[in-house]
């Protein structure tokens, strides 16, 4: 019997990946979307602990509410930056692109909070262990990617974002969430305004040493 599955088919859409910020309001079903975190789920983690959970947010006042935190949080780090008008490379249709981001937050179909147990990274000391705990990222991204390449495979556009560090507390009052968790990442999900395409990446060859660094 031929597979269904294929290596090849995962190289395409590790490739074809690209971040897609211009979603439509367009519904996302919701077995559309469990299809989607029961792949998240096999990722990856620490002894099998699976550290996180989902909030799955459609709620127009919760969505407004991240947009506009989301769209401050952007404006106060890098309104310097932003390129000139007159510049339309890659870079700067992108970066404009990621500042304007925040402002259409509020009509994309889905906010999926990523969230992760806490626990102290080894290489903290417990003396040094004061408050509250990070995530466990290690055993968290994994399944983020997960997610990432599930909506790829569906037809679905997303993209990662981490913003919401900087108003965090505030979310997870807003939430509900427990001190024992805290979020990893947030990504809007929906159908794609534009088009799926290659990406832009360095070689692996221009950045990989063997035996030793240089």
């Amino acid at each position: 019997m031929k597979s269904m599955e294929s290596p090849l088919d995962l190289f395409h859409i590790m490739k074809t990946m690209r971040p897609m910020r211009r979603l439509k309001p367009d519904d996302v079903p919701d077995d559309l979307l469990e299809e989607v975190l029961d792949a998240a789920v096999c990722a990856p983690n620490s002894l099998n602990t699976q550290p996180y959970n989902f909030i799955v947010v459609r709620d127009k006042e919760t969505k407004s509410f991240f947009g506009e935190k989301y769209d401050q949080a952007m404006g106060q780090r890098f309104a310097k930056y932003v390129p000139d008008s007159g510049d339309n490379s890659a870079f700067a249709r992108n970066f404009r692109t990621a500042m304007a981001f925040g402002k259409h937050l509020p009509d994309v179909p889905v906010l999926l909070f990523v969230c992760g147990e806490r626990d102290w990274p080894l290489a903290v000391v417990d003396e040094a262990r004061v408050g509250l705990a990070p995530p466990s990222y290690g055993s968290v991204f994994p399944c983020v990617q997960n997610i990432l390449l599930g909506c790829r495979a569906k037809g679905l556009g997303a993209s990662l974002t981490t913003m919401h560090q900087v108003f965090e507390a505030e979310l997870i009052e807003l939430l509900g969430m427990p001190d024992s968790h805290g979020i990893v990442a947030v990504i809007p999900i929906g159908y794609p305004k534009g088009n799926f395409g290659p990406v832009t990446r360095k070689p692996s060859s221009s950045i990989t040493f063997f035996e030793q660094w240089g």
